[in-house]
């Protein structure tokens, strides 16, 4: 792991509260993880929510313009959504360079792979890296973009938010366009339903975080020393959101040496360990918080799609002139 890595992790563990970054989690395995909550978890309505718009807006979603474009993915994952692009795309254009961005350098190579496989008109250049880099290594990408980011921004503290979006924009042009899709689901027993489901897929993935340490960094930490819990903080400051929380209390004092970090987990009875950094993450959004971010970042609204049952939306911007 590379040294920045672990003094974030250091810091993490030790601060007050103590906690574990989201990003922690998508490692290969993190990533198949999700993915199979997303697909086998009944309650969980994201991935479903925003197959749907897709499904039902993609010719409306991709801009209808004499050229050809050029196709980026922030944060790609395994691309089922990007699917639905790319297939509209190579409707309209006879070939399609395509740069995939993720953090997972295994999960993000395999995708590509079966991408090339799948599609004799695609070109896939794979970018390993975090959001901040991975866009800044995307200045040199020539040509009028589409850019994806599905999903990215509910993951990130509000700051990070507009900084993100607005690094976005400085790699468009007036021709570019970015399509982001958030979460406007404002209904609890449906939120709580999806982070705290019955088969116990989501508290898994989320203690994966503990079971990556324990594997990377020599810990033995006991998940049965550990009660898992998850909360929504409803947020309808306009210049704000909503958000998860997810942890996990220790049932007793603790401690456990992590011989990688250099550090011991030290715990007292009933204290939690988050598994996001800021307030929360997987944020909920009105249209009002959305407009917000997306000034904010200097971009301009252009249209927007949503699903039927008011879970998932997707905006398409430009950049603000």
């Amino acid at each position: 792991m590379a040294k920045d890595t672990k003094q974030t992790l250091v810091k993490c563990l030790t601060s007050n509260p103590r906690h574990l970054p989201t990003w922690y989690n998508y490692d290969d395995i993190g990533s198949e993880m999700e993915y199979n909550i997303s697909v086998k978890n009944k309650n969980s309505y994201s991935l479903r929510s925003q197959v749907s718009v897709l499904q039902r807006n993609v010719q409306d979603i991709i801009p209808n313009v004499p050229y050809d474009l050029t196709l980026v993915d922030i944060g790609s994952g395994n691309c089922s959504k990007t699917r639905y692009v790319i297939n509209e795309l190579l409707k309209r254009q006879d070939r399609l360079i395509f740069y995939p961005e993720d953090i997972s350098e295994g999960f993000l190579l395999r995708t590509a792979r079966k991408l090339l496989e799948e599609y004799e008109s695609l070109s896939v250049r794979p970018i390993s890296a975090e959001h901040a880099e991975g866009i800044q290594q995307l200045r040199n990408v020539e040509g009028t973009k589409l850019i994806l980011w599905f999903n990215g921004i509910i993951n990130l503290s509000y700051d990070d938010q507009v900084q993100t979006l607005h690094q976005i924009s400085t790699i468009m042009t007036d021709k570019c366009r970015l399509v982001f899709s958030a979460d406007i689901t404002q209904d609890r027993d449906a939120i709580l339903k999806a982070y705290n489901d019955d088969s116990g897929l989501f508290e898994r993935f989320i203690k994966y975080g503990l079971s990556r340490l324990n594997k990377e960094e020599d810990s033995q930490i006991n998940m049965s020393r550990f009660k898992y819990g998850v909360d929504f903080q409803l947020n309808t400051d306009p210049h704000s959101m909503s958000y998860i929380r997810a942890y996990v209390t220790a049932k007793e004092s603790l401690q456990y040496p992590i011989p990688g970090l250099g550090i011991d987990l030290v715990m007292e009875k009933g204290e939690r360990l988050y598994f996001h950094e800021g307030d929360g993450f997987s944020c909920k959004y009105t249209p009002t918080q959305l407009m917000n971010i997306i000034e904010k970042a200097g971009l301009q609204l252009e249209d927007t799609w949503g699903d039927n049952n008011q879970h998932a939306i997707f905006l398409r911007c430009i950049k603000k002139t």
